[in-house]
């Protein structure tokens, strides 16, 4: 399994080594290889196991249109596709992580506390289109980390809560003020998110009633 993560580890050190700036093609390959890396990770860890299980898939897509959305934010005047194509990744990751348990209030819970983050940090900075397009996103994200709580996978539910933090340092920097390191602590959070997604397929599932 190291060995598959090898890929991962060796283009998100480089991203972080480069930090290319700028909008270019060279920019966008360095920041979609690690994600592309964790996405041949799924695929050849299920396929060596002989069966391409419905999570194991339902993440490998999620993390292709991970790619796409990581492209697309290279460029200012596509972040709103990119918001779309990480839209549709966490529908993929919630397809993965399944509806049962259902856990009705604690979805009550993470959406209320989603919704105070997004009234009380990014919408003073919204305006027009994006005013409504966020607080979608931002319901989406809440739901898919509720799933991944509940889907007893202990990497996947640490991974959506990093996830979460990512998001709101993009959303940040994009629609308020950039701060110093923002780039590097929404990325390094963002690459870890996705690395423990990822890295799920291969973890063994737990018992809530145990835990």
């Amino acid at each position: 399994m190291l060995l598959r993560l090898l890929p991962f580890f060796v283009s998100s050190t480089v991203y972080f080594v480069l930090l290319l700036p700028g909008s270019n093609l060279q920019s966008t390959i360095i920041k979609c290889l690690p994600t592309f890396s964790l996405a041949f990770f799924v695929a050849s860890q299920s396929k060596n196991g002989g069966v391409f299980k419905p999570y194991s898939r339902w993440i490998f897509h999620g993390l292709l249109f991970a790619c796409v959305g990581d492209a697309c934010l290279v460029w200012p005047e596509f972040f709103l596709p990119g918001m779309g194509a990480f839209a549709i990744c966490h529908i993929c990751y919630i397809a993965a992580f399944g509806l049962a348990p259902l856990q009705p209030l604690t979805l009550l819970v993470i959406e209320g506390l989603m919704a105070v983050g997004y009234v009380v940090i990014l919408l003073p900075c919204l305006s027009g289109f994006y005013t409504w397009a966020v607080l979608f996103y931002s319901g989406l994200l809440g739901v898919m980390t509720w799933r991944a709580l509940f889907c007893s996978k202990r990497l996947a539910s640490v991974g959506s809560l990093i996830f979460i933090v990512s998001d709101l340092l993009v959303g940040y920097e994009k629609f308020c003020t950039s701060l110093p390191l923002i780039h590097i602590l929404y990325m390094s959070t963002y690459y870890l998110a996705q690395a423990l997604i990822a890295i799920s397929v291969e973890s063994p599932k737990f018992s809530l009633k145990e835990n």
